[in-house]
Order: structure tokens, then C-alpha cells, then sequence
């Protein structure tokens, strides 16, 4: 707050809206993504195992309302069972790795008695003992965020005399309601933005004056701007009202090239009216005129 005024954030001159918008557009996307979710596990650098077959047997988390997102601070199970182990090597040890709070695991061969684990921790697993499968078992909660952010669940790797593989990498991104109420305000004050846009350039290309509209949108990008940087600062509920007020200011510029546009439109036809009405005049005029020199009055 400087003298009692919100400070906002300056974008500097505002030539060529055109390739102000697309610029703002793309800087947008790169600060907000990842904006979609992906489900399906991630591949890595590192090539999948081929000495046993992996299936993701239970998955669970709290998600964000209407969304796949993981809840933050939800609590989060796993159970991963690996079956067809080869016996072409006789041992590998698999290595933990997990970004959850106090995360957490257990590891069966057979149903016998689990080994705990933690995340940094390793197992060296005797491929010619197992019989039919190993399960493994993990639990944790998902980190409190203040913007969505991409964690690693778990993630095992198995390390061998034939090299390192990967056996299952689990990722999800993290997100609150707050944070998903704010990316889609942004979103939809962008759009609006980009309309307004367009019809300003529409307008001015026809002469009209939208100087008032012009206002409007350049306070709309102002707001859009503090927004983006209120969510980068980890803030959502400021992002949000910043948003929202893009997303009005931006309506306003509408409405006010919609205005000028109707104004103008309704002087056009005005003067079109004005001028049939004079010749109209004209002609009764100029007939009355020739009845007269022919004697009908």
C-alpha cells in the first residue's frame, strides 16, 4: 500500500495491441501451466524393467473439487504389486523415492512379514526366493501448496548388474480450490481480454474513436498482470480478486466499443433519415410547383 493506494504493478507502453496480447498470452501460459492433468504415469529417462511385471493395484487421494488434482494435505495410499519376477538374475535392489509428507511404506514377499520402508531407503530383493509376487505399500499426505505444483508420489527404481531401470514412477499435480478458483478467473478475464482486443483493433481499422475502451483494457492488463504475479508469489485469493477485476475492466472495454460502434451506426442512419425526409419534401414540393404552372389550383 503506498498513500493509501493499492500499488499496481506497471506493464511499461502499450504499443500495437496485437502483439501486446499474444505476448501476454504466451507469458501467461508459461507461468500458469501445467494447466491440464495427466493421469498416466510419466515415462524417465531410464528404460522399464524387464525382469518383472509392475501393476498399480490401489491409488487413493482426496481430489480438488470437479477436477483429478491431488487435494493438498489429503492423505495418500498406494499399493503397487509385482509379479513375473525373473529369475534370470539373482538379485536387484529397488530404491524408494517419495516427495509426501512423512511418507512411509511396507514391502511383502509372498504375504510374509513386511519390510518398512522410507523414502531413501532400499531393498535388496532375492529374485530366485520369490514365488508368486511382492507388494508394496506406501502412504504419506500431500504437500500443503500455494500454487499448483507437480510432486512425485513414488517413484522405484531397481538397480541391477545389467544397469538401473525404472520400476513405477507415480506424479500428480497438487492444487487447492482456492488456487483452481484463481487459474480459471485468469483464464477467463484472458479471454475477455483478448475480445476486447480484438474489437478495439475491428473499431479503430473503421475510424471509430474507442478511446475510452482503450482505458478500460490497458487497467484490465494491469489487473490481469498483478494477478499473475500475486499467483507466482504463492497468494491465490489475491490472484483471484485481481482477476476478477481484469475480467470486468475488460467487459467494460466491450461494451464500450459495442457504444461507440452503436453510436455511430445510429448517426449513419440518422443522417440517411434525415436526407430521404429532404428529398421526399423536395420532390411533393417541385409536383405541387408543376400543378400550379399547369392551373390545377
Amino acid at each position: 500500500m503506498v498513500g493509501g493506494k493499492k500499488k499496481v504493478i506497471p506493464l511499461g507502453n502499450n504499443h500495437g495491441y496485437r502483439y501486446y496480447i499474444l505476448s501476454l498470452m504466451v507469458i501467461g501460459a508459461l507461468c500458469l501451466m501445467p494447466l491440464s492433468v495427466c493421469v498416466a504415469e510419466e515415462a524417465t529417462s531410464l528404460h522399464a524393467t524387464p525382469f518383472m511385471h509392475v501393476e498399480i493395484k490401489d491409488l487413493r487421494y482426496d481430489h480438488v473439487d470437479g477436477t483429478e488434482l491431488v487435494k493438498n494435505g489429503s492423505d495418500v495410499s498406494i499399493k503397487i504389486v509385482l509379479t513375473n519376477i525373473s529369475k534370470e538374475i539373482e538379485n536387484s535392489t529397488l530404491v524408494f523415492h517419495s516427495e509426501l509428507v512423512d511418507a512411509s511404506g511396507h514391502l511383502s514377499v509372498d504375504e510374509q512379514a513386511a519390510e518398512v520402508l522410507e523414502s531413501g531407503s532400499s531393498y535388496t530383493l532375492n529374485h530366485k526366493e520369490v514365488g508368486n509376487k511382492v507388494v508394496i505399500s506406501w502412504t504419506g499426505e500431500a504437500p500443503e501448496v500455494r500454487k499448483r505444483e507437480r510432486y512425485t508420489l513414488l517413484n522405484v527404481t531397481e538397480e541391477t548388474t545389467e544397469g538401473v531401470y525404472s520400476v513405477i514412477e507415480i506424479k500428480r499435480d497438487v492444487s487447492s480450490r482456492a488456487i483452481e478458483d484463481a487459474l480459471k478467473m485468469w483464464h477467463e478475464a484472458n479471454d475477455t481480454i483478448a475480445k476486447a482486443n480484438k474489437a478495439i483493433i475491428e473499431a479503430e481499422e473503421a475510424g471509430i474513436n474507442v478511446a475510452d475502451a482503450k482505458k478500460s483494457l490497458e487497467l484490465a492488463n494491469e489487473y490481469l498482470n498483478n494477478s499473475r504475479q500475486y499467483y507466482s508469489e504463492g497468494r491465490p485469493e489475491d490472484a483471484l480478486v485481481e482477476a476478477e477485476k481484469a475480467r470486468d475492466s475488460a467487459k467494460e472495454a466491450e461494451s464500450g466499443v459495442k457504444s461507440a460502434v452503436g453510436g455511430r451506426t445510429f448517426t449513419k442512419y440518422a443522417i440517411i433519415a434525415i436526407i430521404v425526409v429532404i428529398a421526399i419534401v423536395a420532390v411533393v414540393l417541385l409536383l405541387q410547383q408543376r400543378q400550379r404552372k399547369r392551373g390545377v389550383y
